[in-house]
């Protein structure tokens, strides 16, 4: 994968952030370390606006260097970014916080994949589709009887 298609891929997934939680201006650049597909990028937060581009932005408040793999995993919570930082995969040059910042901003929870429960239906029996149905079917159902228990009397 070359770097624009790498680029557009993640700005795509993670470009779209809450700016309602941003006060403060930064520009992080973000330099992607990987032969195949290494470039640089920025993020910035000015006047109002957000914008991610393909540009070596020099007047930043941080600058990350860091591979296109690990950058994945962390956006998309597979991955912590203080323990790529510990463990020497995130190299934070400026404005740490900044830099954390948008991380958090830009991080994605993976959508879980609901689970639908289904339930045998009988075959032998059609489901009823009317009250008058339900009403009949039920009618055809054999009382339960519920014997009280010992602990039902001594709570009386």
């Amino acid at each position: 994968m070359t770097f624009i298609e790498e680029f557009e891929k993640l700005k795509k997934t993670y470009g779209k952030i809450d700016e309602s939680k941003l006060t403060d201006s930064f520009a992080v650049q973000i330099e992607m370390t990987d032969e195949d597909c290494g470039g640089i990028f920025y993020a910035a937060y000015m006047n109002g606006n957000f914008a991610i581009e393909p540009y070596d932005y020099h007047d930043n408040t941080a600058a990350i260097k860091v591979s296109s793999k690990v950058l994945e995993n962390i956006l998309s919570c597979k991955a912590d970014p203080m323990e790529e930082f510990f463990a020497g995969n995130l190299i934070v040059d400026g404005d740490a916080g900044h830099a954390l910042m948008l991380v958090e901003l830009m991080k994605k929870e993976p959508e879980k994949a609901e689970k639908k429960e289904t339930k045998k239906e009988s075959s032998k029996e059609p489901k009823a589709e009317t009250v008058k149905e339900l009403k009949k079917e039920t009618a055809k159902e054999p009382k339960r009887r519920i014997r009280k228990t010992d602990k039902d009397e001594k709570s009386k």
